[in-house]
């Protein structure tokens, strides 16, 4: 079988908001990205049989196994910090759950929202650009499903098939001492800062980036959407400066809108890097 370009590992979700429930996860903000910018897109995933995408994921292919139920997660926002609780997890992802020939992609993009890919999938992707958003290892939640931080820390067999990491403030909040174990780690490091833009750690140094202006109404995703537009732009230019200006410029539209309808085209990217003055 012929693998995508670009394959995103993680569950899909839904994400339960007041009065709507809206298809998420990282998995589904990266591919639906990559798709938009041109990419073979895959998805490798676990879901119940309940989930239906209502055709926003077409021309994605999806594959993976069914669960008992989808992943769901309550999110509400306070003065810019996310509450969430976890209402439904699906089974872990599994390395025999890999189709045959999808090891040979270009990109592929390791995005756990619950601790659910299995550490033994990271072995397969011996000739592409992996990377890892490791959201979903910084969680724990109780037995109401109440989501609070945990401290992570890869384990070498891990850090050593990963080429970026990307995580958000939020993320490392608790723990922002672990910031130094991850830059000793892994060759690529990204802090984003929401509205403050991003900062690359590579080759020892420390690059910040503004984010784009833009009226932010939903930040869920962006830094799914962040990672994905840098890990095309880096694949193309081997150049990780190049690419989180870019990246910044993606996510920006990111945040305009509810869930995933924000995500742009490269048309639109095109033009507003232009009246920024930044050239793509």
């Amino acid at each position: 079988m012929k693998s995508p370009e670009f394959i995103s590992i993680g569950h899909v979700t839904y994400d339960i908001y007041p009065g709507e429930r809206l298809i998420g996860g990282s998995a589904v903000y990266s591919s639906l990205t990559a798709c938009k910018l041109g990419l073979s897109t895959g998805i490798i995933t676990s879901r119940g049989s309940d989930f239906s995408c209502d055709g926003l994921l077409k021309g994605i292919n999806i594959t993976g196994s069914l669960s008992p139920h989808t992943t769901t997660f309550c999110n509400s926002y306070y003065q810019g910090k996310r509450k969430q609780t976890i209402n439904e997890i699906a089974n872990s992802i599994k390395k025999a759950q890999i189709p045959p020939g999808w090891h040979k992609a270009k990109i592929v993009h390791i995005c756990p929202v619950a601790d659910e890919v299995d550490q033994e999938i990271f072995t397969l992707f011996k000739d592409s650009l992996v990377c890892l958003t490791p959201q979903g290892l910084m969680r724990r939640w109780d037995e109401k499903g109440r989501v609070y931080p945990k401290k992570w820390i890869p384990i070498f067999k891990l850090s050593s098939q990963v080429d970026v990491l990307i995580f958000s403030e939020e993320d490392i909040a608790t723990f922002p001492e672990v910031l130094e174990e991850y830059k000793s780690l892994i060759n690529i490091v990204i802090l984003t800062r929401g509205a403050e833009g991003s900062i690359l750690y590579w080759r020892g140094k420390e690059f910040i980036f503004s984010a784009f202006k833009t009226e932010e109404k939903d930040p869920t995703g962006a830094g799914d959407v962040f990672a994905a537009a840098f890990l095309i732009k880096y694949y193309q230019t081997d150049d990780p400066i190049e690419s989180s200006r870019f990246a910044n410029c993606v996510a920006s539209f990111a945040v305009e809108e509810k869930g995933t309808a924000g995500i742009s085209d490269f048309d639109r990217i095109i033009r507003r890097a232009s009246l920024m003055g930044i050239n793509l």
